[in-house]
């Protein structure tokens, strides 16, 4: 796949069908120079949702709809990678360090996409869930009857390394599988208001700085810094794009 067909992917849809082919054109023309103020655009775009031209009714909300469930999803997986935590929680046991979560969880819940309640469509909603999800559960079944199975007890050397490669891969692929299921029923269901969204974006926003700030604090004040850098980092970038982007949409509705 050429550089600049790659690159015209990486920005968002709306952009992608009214200029992707000048895109394309003015990056495969200017070459490997141009390839840094191109990411750099497609990020910029990323963040100023208000700015996207909308070639179908309520595109920009199905957009930012998927691509919040898609950063719940790389949440997740950051997470999952420091556990267990005492900086970063997600119990009612340990509400202080659990505090994070809940603005989430009232985001997600705000940006969820709404099914319309009749047979057909519930029918079809079903139907694209199995098709979709098949592989992810497959993967997921045959890692747990492994773990329980007791046939590797205690892996070693080549197979130890195969089987956290296999327990990643798998999370990581129910994570883009869950992201595709909710790009592929986006329109036939009812997606959230402009203002809904915006909401969760912030509401999202505002629980991953929480994150970042409690996993930075474990670092800087436990004697052996707890927490961990790159994820601090990387949550602290997600913060600050879903923020901005919803700073963003709301001006534009304004």
């Amino acid at each position: 796949m050429r550089a600049a067909v790659l690159i015209t992917r990486l920005y968002p849809p709306a952009v992608r069908e009214r200029w992707g082919a000048e895109i394309s054109h003015e990056v495969s023309e200017s070459g490997i120079r141009s390839w840094p103020d191109a990411l750099g655009g497609a990020a910029r775009l990323w963040l100023h949702p208000g700015d996207w031209p909308e070639t179908l009714a309520g595109q920009t909300c199905r957009v930012l709809a998927v691509a919040l469930f898609a950063v719940t999803a790389v949440t997740a997986l950051l997470l999952r990678a420091t556990e267990p935590s005492a900086a970063l929680t997600a119990d009612v046991g340990h509400p202080a360090t659990s505090l994070w979560l809940a603005p989430i969880v009232v985001g997600i819940a705000l940006a969820a996409p709404r099914p319309p309640l009749r047979w057909d469509a519930l029918r079809h909603l079903t139907t694209v869930a199995f098709r979709t999800l098949t592989a992810p559960a497959v993967a997921v079944v045959a890692m747990f009857v492994t773990g329980r199975s007791g046939l590797i007890e205690h892996p070693t050397g080549l197979a130890h390394a195969a089987l956290i490669v296999y327990y990643w891969a798998t999370l990581g692929l129910t994570a883009i599988c869950l992201c595709t299921l909710i790009a592929r029923v986006a329109r036939t269901v009812t997606t959230p208001s402009t203002r809904r969204l915006c909401a969760a974006l912030l509401l999202l926003g505002t629980g991953l700085a929480l994150a970042a700030t409690q996993s930075l604090l474990a670092i800087v004040w436990t004697p052996a810094g707890t927490g961990s850098l790159t994820v601090t980092l990387a949550l602290g970038l997600l913060a600050a794009a879903t923020i901005s982007a919803g700073q963003d949409l709301r001006r534009a509705s304004a």
